[in-house]
């Protein structure tokens, strides 16, 4: 077997999409790709697509690992091997390829997050070196919310702030996409939202689905509900929606959305991080 590895860019985020799409379409969740998706990543998550890999066998696309990379910390922002070409030893050689690579460039270290169900792919991180850090949990729903009024100290605020106010109070070593430096870089239609000591951001509010995307409250006011005030506000202040917050959060956040009337999802990941 000969593979080769072209960056995403070379290989044209169209052909690379496609490859993306193949892998995931069996997927526990199925994801389609696409160029204008590679580039919101590349823009919201610090997806590198210099480094970014297609693995190439045989002349064959069979393999894509998107690398996202901050100081000296690169992440696998995902990963998808074709069915056709799997149990070939495909996923194994592309890992072992971006590892090298980051640490030729002066990374030392670099984390991911796996479908903990995915019991295939936890064990290909495991034999790569990667360690568990954390569960990582979902929750969702559409909560019944009494009619009430909306706090007046419900305040809309910039993103950067909220990133500020993460940066600051929030847990260590918190997952790439909840961290403050993919927080700044959230812009309309997301909107950050804070009252008290509690802060949170939102995908679009006028869509039917809301997805919450991060939310923090002050070290000192912990354990005091002001998140779950949080919450129950905005869910006044937009009736009618279904609330999601992936699969990102840390397990001890879970009761933060319990309390406000979600539900656990089934899937859950593990965080996980490699020394370089």
């Amino acid at each position: 077997m000969t593979f080769t590895y072209p960056s995403v860019q070379e290989f044209g985020l169209d052909r690379a999409s496609d490859v993306l799409t193949r892998g995931f379409s069996d997927y526990f969740v199925p994801i389609t790709s696409s160029p204008a998706i590679l580039l919101a990543m590349a823009r919201g998550d610090s997806v590198d697509l210099t480094v970014s890999r297609v693995a190439v066998l045989d002349g064959e696309p069979v393999a894509v690992g998107l690398i996202a990379r901050r100081g000296w910390t690169s992440r696998l922002a995902g990963m998808a091997v074709v069915a056709t070409a799997r149990k070939r030893g495909v996923g194994q050689a592309l890992v072992n390829q971006l590892l090298d690579e980051a640490k030729a460039r002066g990374e030392r270290t670099m984390v991911l997050e796996v479908i903990e169900q995915n019991e295939s792919a936890v064990k290909l991180y495991e034999r790569s070196g990667f360690q568990i850090v954390r569960r990582l949990t979902g929750h969702g729903g559409k909560p019944e919310v009494p009619a009430r009024a909306v706090p007046p100290m419900l305040e809309e605020i910039d993103a950067r702030e909220l990133a500020r106010l993460v940066s600051e109070h929030g847990l260590p070593d918190l997952p790439w996409q909840l961290s403050a430096e993919t927080i700044a870089h959230a812009t309309p239609p997301a909107v950050a939202w804070r009252l008290g000591p509690a802060a949170l951001l939102l995908s679009n509010p006028a869509a039917d689905v809301v997805a919450i995307r991060a939310i923090v409250t002050e070290r000192a006011a912990r354990g005091l509900g002001h998140s779950q005030a949080l919450l129950r506000a905005v869910m006044a202040k937009f009736p009618g929606k279904e609330w999601r917050a992936s699969a990102i959060y840390p397990e001890e956040m879970g009761s933060t959305f319990t309390s406000a009337g979600l539900t656990r999802t089934p899937l859950s990941q593990w965080q996980m991080t490699r020394a370089l």
